[in-house]
């Protein structure tokens, strides 16, 4: 595993992010610039805690949010982003808007450190359901929002019109 250290509080613990990867890893691949915004949020903070979601308004555009929320007009599908297992929910015809929220998904390691598991611009949103860290919020939220088509590289035998969850 490839650790980036992202910041250091000495004596403590570090955050990291696995850029080979993780989830973070690959939205970063595209998104490089995000890095510095993940800095800018997590340098000053002091962790505590098993998992940690930020939400934070950076009071400026820092770029654009691939979640989107859905109605009856919109042409929907369900795939398998690449290299998982759980389904996610793709919106045709639409696209990304400016966003000021950065999202940081945190979980502390074996080693007490802090590893920087996902990211993306945008609010938060609950995991997919049939994801491991799924929440009883999940399907309600997914079935009102979705990913914008090509937000992600997909399995494409995987795609279908039925919804999955």
């Amino acid at each position: 595993m490839y650790k980036y250290t992202i910041a250091q509080n000495p004596g403590k613990y570090e955050v990291y992010i696995n850029l080979i990867s993780s989830p973070a890893g690959r939205y970063l691949s595209r998104r490089p610039y995000v890095i510095n915004h993940i800095k800018e949020v997590v340098a000053p903070m002091k962790l505590r805690g098993p998992r940690i979601v930020i939400e934070r308004d950076m009071g400026r555009v820092i770029g654009n949010t691939d979640i989107v929320e859905t109605s009856d007009k919109d042409t929907i599908y369900y795939a398998q982003p690449y290299r998982k297992d759980t389904y996610a929910r793709y919106a045709k015809n639409r696209y990304p808007s400016p966003s000021n929220t950065l999202t940081i998904v945190i979980e502390l390691d074996v080693d007490g450190n802090y590893e920087v598991l996902d990211t993306w611009i945008g609010p938060s949103s609950p995991p997919f359901p049939g994801d491991v860290n799924a929440t009883d919020a999940s399907k309600d939220y997914w079935q009102t929002h979705a990913l914008v088509q090509d937000a992600q590289a997909i399995q494409s035998k995987t795609i279908t019109r039925l919804c999955p969850y």
